[in-house]
């Protein structure tokens, strides 16, 4: 069976037994800050077993992508470990349990997937007796085919120490002794003759505070299956490399390589992974960054470049194995075909930055081992390599294999120390994180969901659901609605604000959240507000600020038409990659490598205010999430869409995409768009700020205020201002040349009395003075001019420029190359006697003190420091 049959029959099993198909979270997990990226199967269920939000059913099927880099170091290393993988999962909230599993996934594995069931082996946790009967009565099972073991194997949870938690059974599949030969070894040890080919977890207790487990109300099912290592087994391999998930990667890699496979596997397997792992991440629009999920894409490219460094490649590659991804993934995830240009252009963009940081990093690694070696050192610290590693992407086993070239070994203890401190910060980021609430909430209507009417009303009658306090915020509170006018902020627009009135009671409004179902109000309480709030019987009046929102509308219209634009002047790479929508202005981010030109911008511009004044109609629609997408309307990667009804906006005639967000009737609603700024905010993503309407309106005549200040400062037109300041600025330029000239020549003319002041010692002169500097360059040049009249000498300069106390240490070439002395090392060794730092290079360096007043003192260490290295060997300074 191929990959793309094992996934179709999975849920073509579990829908004949009535569970609900559930397609694929997004890789970023939507309203969870716990979580990176999407790590399981189960990650998008979360809420359902936590109870946070209604049952839409008791059976789920997924098959659910899935990337996780806390076992980075493995992948390619062994047969079984990779990055992205898929999860084929099938649960039950409250509904069937463990027999259910257990009898079903035996016949998945044996009859349909045609494995050998005396190949398959089970384990049980150590005191699951009913698992274990399962196994052994109903599956027929011999005991020494079910292993007990223990919590840290077969035992989940609780998240955070209380909730719900239950046993794991697992079951196996036994490659052979050919695999391993030990005749000891069995399954849940560190072997890899063992595969794990499915875990069952069964949600069955709810730890208390005091330790205790007791029976959770709705007990469940979580089931696991890596279709990676599935179709390792079913497809008759021993690496998962070598099925049809991989395989034609790595086909490629070597026909680019033009070297085997044999002798190569380990950079072929990580490169193949992570370009899998990339294609899906960089296509919901995450970019690579220096933190979070930016960083693990970083990681991912840069891991990879040096793989294909070590196997010869110059050039950036790896942007042209992303076809091979799309090719294979393209029917069970047709996004991978809408996220293909932007893969393939940030992918490129950040393999040829790379390339400058490689050669870099190679440059870095020489110099530390020149050091050492120097120093008559004999290991590479653990640290000092784990930076490599981490920060360029340095293999270690690379960093080790140059270090003995030099005669150098590694610390690889203090390299894993290292590596271990930087897993422990990944599982954390990347743990389970209770969806408890904090909030102590007082119930006044027992109402989940927040009815949101704000479409089509601003204003409503409604009662009060539930409300609570922050700990010590005595004059704020969270209040929840049984249906609201209110527009809680998500997908970038801000939350309404707007008055709450019951009675002589009114509450300011001053923000509203949506959390899951529910919009919360975010109200200033007046005094006797709470008694109010928790009267079952009150009815409140809600109205929004209806100017705020005219004006967020606007904008937030504005920001489809940009993405139109950008996307018509641009190309189709460009993708949103976040956005701001407030009542003051609009902030877009969009994927593109290039800051805009000044006829790219304009051009921009013209092309949203043209639709604006078309005045077309933008209508709002229904549909499913497929249909949808199959039509061709715009989905934002990374954001979960219902599967069942989604949110059309259209602009007829220029775009139409999923959006849950308040817009105008007509474009000409908006009333003119201008362009506040265009920057970067990282590696491949520009952003613009813009306003429109009144905010528009309101900014033109700002400029025109400042403009007519300008004419008047420059007593000119405001035509003829460009040219006015041009000529100011060149007659400033021309008489800062000037100050800097005299300066100058103040300066050496003190170069007399500087050499005058030279010692000599061992037929070398030497001298520390204080001078008087404008600038540090032109401390510099006193430096060079100084070494040079010198003949054969060294000297140390001192200056106070601004409140900075600057140091510079010059050598000439003689005493470099005849005695050893560099300015640098000098250097250092003065400012380390008096608190500073600095350095340079052999024959000029260049540092500071921290206390100014320490000069004199530097100055006079400085010239004993001379004396002292220019003294005759065995003669006292």
């Amino acid at each position: 069976m191929t990959a793309n049959e094992i996934r179709q029959a999975f849920v073509d099993f579990y829908r004949e037994r009535d569970h609900t198909l559930v397609p694929s979270a997004p890789l970023v997990p939507h309203g969870d800050p716990s979580l990176l990226f999407t790590s399981a199967g189960m990650v998008p269920f979360k809420k359902y077993y936590a109870g946070a939000v209604a049952l839409p059913y008791r059976r789920a099927v997924s098959v659910q992508k899935c990337l996780r880099v806390t076992d980075i170091e493995d992948v390619g290393r062994t047969p079984r470990h990779d990055t992205f993988f898929e999860m084929l999962g099938h649960f039950s909230f409250g509904d069937y349990f463990k027999r259910e599993a257990i009898v079903w996934n035996w016949e998945l594995f044996t009859r349909v997937y045609g494995l050998d069931p005396e190949r398959l082996i089970a384990s049980v946790y150590e005191d699951d007796d009913e698992a274990y009967e399962i196994w052994r009565r109903e599956i027929g099972l011999p005991e020494d085919r079910i292993v007990r073991l223990g919590a840290e194997d077969n035992f989940w949870g609780p998240a955070g120490g209380t909730g719900a938690c239950g046993p794991c059974s697992e079951l196996y599949f036994d490659l052979g002794p050919e695999v391993d030969p030990n005749p000891d070894v069995r399954a849940g040890d560190e072997t890899d003759r063992f595969v794990e080919v499915g875990n069952f977890v069964f949600p069955q207790f709810d730890r208390q505070a005091d330790g205790r487990d007791l029976p959770l109300q709705n007990r469940g099912i979580d089931t696991g299956i890596g279709l990676e290592r599935l179709a390792m087994v079913i497809q008759g391999k021993t690496s998962i490399f070598h099925t049809d998930l991989f395989w034609p990667l790595i086909e490629a890699v070597v026909a680019t390589c033009a070297v085997p496979y044999e002798g190569h596997e380990v950079a072929m397997h990580i490169i193949a992974d992570h370009v899998r792992a990339l294609t899906f991440a960089l296509g919901e629009g995450v970019l690579p960054s220096n933190e979070g999920r930016g960083y693990v894409l970083r990681r991912l490219i840069r891991r990879a470049a040096v793989q294909a460094y070590q196997l010869g490649v110059r050039r950036p590659f790896l942007h042209e194995l992303v076809d091979g991804v799309v090719a294979m993934m393209r029917a069970p995830y047709p996004e991978v075909v809408a996220g293909r240009e932007r893969v393939v252009l940030t992918l490129r963009h950040e393999e040829e930055r790379f390339g400058a940081t490689l050669e870099q990093a190679m440059g870095k690694l020489a110099t530390l081992l020149d050091g050492l070696r120097a120093a008559g050192g004999e290991r590479v610290p653990g640290d000092e390599a784990f930076v490599l590693y981490d920060t360029y992407g340095l293999p270690v086993e690379l960093i080790g294999d140059i270090a003995a070239g030099y005669g150098l070994t590694l610390d690889r203890d203090g390299f894993e120390a290292e590596l271990e401190r930087q897993k422990q910060r990944s599982r954390a980021a990347t743990a389970f994180v209770s969806d408890a609430e904090s909030l102590a909430w007082r119930e006044v209507h027992p109402v989940r969901e927040t009815r949101f009417i704000g479409y089509e009303e601003e204003a409503t009658r409604t009662r009060v659901a539930r409300f609570a306090q922050p700990e010590g915020d005595s004059g704020h509170a969270w209040v929840v609605l049984e249906q609201t006018p209110f527009y809680g902020a998500a997908g970038g627009q801000v939350g309404d604000s707007g008055h709450l009135t019951s009675g002589e009671t009114v509450l300011v409004v001053l923000d509203a959240q949506r959390v899951e179902q529910e919009v919360r109000h975010w109200v200033a309480l007046p005094a006797g507000a709470l008694a109010r709030l928790s009267d079952p019987e009150a009815e409140w009046e809600a109205v929004i600020d209806r100017s705020r929102r005219r004006r967020i509308r606007a904008h937030h219209t504005a920001t489809h038409l940009l993405q139109a634009a950008l996307r018509a002047e641009l190309g189709d790479h460009v993708a949103q990659a976040g956005s701001l929508v407030a009542p003051e202005r609009l902030r877009f981010d969009f994927t593109h490598f290039a800051a805009l030109t000044s006829a790219e911008r304009r051009a921009i511009e013209m092309r949203v205010n043209e639709m604006v004044l078309r005045d077309a109609p933008v209508e709002v629609r229904f549909s499913t999430y497929d249909a949808a997408v199959r039509e061709g309307v715009t989905a934002l990667f990374g954001e979960k869409y219902d599967a069942d009804r989604v949110r059309r906006v259209r602009v007829a005639g220029v775009s139409e995409e999923l959006c849950g967000g308040t817009h105008v009737r007509t474009t000409g609603e908006i009333g003119g768009f201008l362009i506040l700024e265009e920057g970067a905010v990282a590696a491949g993503t520009r952003r613009i700020e813009a306003v429109c309407g009144l905010a528009a309106i309101e900014y033109v005549q700002e400029l025109r205020g400042h403009a007519d200040q300008l004419r008047r400062l420059l007593g000119t037109t405001v035509a003829e201002a460009p040219q006015k300041l041009e000529q100011l600025q060149g007659d400033l330029a021309r008489l800062k040349k000037e100050l800097e000239q005299a300066r100058r020549g103040e300066g050496l003319s003190d170069l007399g009395a500087l050499l005058a002041q030279a010692q000599v010692r061992a037929g070398a002169r030497y001298l520390a003075a204080e001078v008087q500097a404008a600038s540090v360059p032109l401390l510099r040049e006193l430096g060079d001019r100084l070494r040079e009249q010198l003949g054969s000498g060294v000297a140390v300069l001192g200056t106070t420029i601004g409140a900075k106390t600057t140091l510079l240490t010059v050598v000439t070439p003689d005493l470099i190359e005849e005695r050893g002395l560099r300015a640098d090392a000098l250097l250092r060794e003065i400012v380390a006697t008096v608190g500073g730092s600095g350095g340079g290079k052999a024959h000029m360096a260049l540092g500071g003190l921290k206390d100014p007043a320490r000069l004199a003192e530097a100055l006079t260490g400085a010239e004993a420091i001379l004396a002292r290295h220019l003294a005759p060997e065995g003669e006292e300074a």
